[in-house]
């Protein structure tokens, strides 16, 4: 019969000292601690996954605490109970937080500009990511495009709208919209959370010239314009004038 492993302990971690060839202490459940040499101890996982022996590092003590190994062991356990081998689900989980720190939205808009905005005319080109450097970039740069949330993005153009600029909030959230549309058509996202964001600015009020109501006004007014066009007949009744139509006519 197997001897059951002593489960360890931070002292015991501690006051291990090297060998001239690695040396093993383990704490049960497939976890060790394997101390090289040169003394440095680090955390092991041994499993077998389809028949086969496999190996999992789990991190370096004391940077890893014996606490922070056993809860690493767990996981790994609770993986091969799903049928899912350990090793391969990190590589994965590797794979994945590389595409998300490869498509950050500013990485995703400037991709967007070169594709999208390249035919369009230079200054609505500069405008667009001028507004998104200065109002987006250092909020939302950095984030995952696929991670981004309608809260988030709302918490962003209403600093925008908080600076009295009302219409560069709309126009940013339009922008805002396009990428992530841009995202979403070349698979580096799911949905569009813009899309949920309308109506959540109020809308952009413009000023028109109030029409006169007054009735001494409108008269001032009329007879304006009915002196203008006595003058314009007058003008073009002037000899001058059948002169310069004649000669036209010749």
């Amino acid at each position: 019969m197997a001897r059951k492993a002593t489960p360890l302990t931070d002292a015991a971690i501690r006051n291990a000292k090297p060998a001239e060839k690695p040396r093993k202490l383990f704490d049960g459940g497939g976890l060790y601690v394997e101390i090289t040499p040169s003394g440095t101890k680090l955390w092991r996982f041994k499993y077998q996954f389809a028949g086969k022996a496999k190996l999992l590092a789990l991190g370096q003590w004391p940077e890893t605490s014996l606490s922070a190994a056993r809860r690493k062991r767990e996981e790994a356990r609770e993986l091969l109970a799903r049928g899912i081998d350990p090793s391969e689900a990190r590589k994965t989980e590797k794979l994945r937080q590389k595409a998300l720190a490869e498509n950050t939205f500013e990485a995703v808009a400037r991709a967007w500009d070169r594709r999208h905005l390249s035919t369009r005319a230079k200054t609505h080109r500069d405008k667009v990511m001028r507004r998104l450097e200065a109002y987006v970039f250092p909020y939302l740069g950095r984030r995952p495009v696929s991670e981004l949330t309608a809260p988030e993005i709302l918490a962003c153009v209403r600093r925008i709208e908080a600076a009295n600029k009302l219409e560069t909030a709309h126009r940013t959230l339009q922008a805002l919209g396009q990428v992530i549309r841009y995202a979403v058509a070349n698979g580096l996202a799911e949905s569009d959370p813009t899309q949920a964001l309308r109506g959540a600015l109020p809308p952009v009020s413009h000023r028109h010239m109030a029409a006169p109501t007054d009735p001494a006004r409108v008269g001032e007014i009329l007879r304006a314009l009915d002196a203008f066009q006595c003058q314009s007949a007058r003008n073009f009744d002037h000899p001058s004038a059948l002169n310069f139509d004649q000669g036209y006519r010749a």
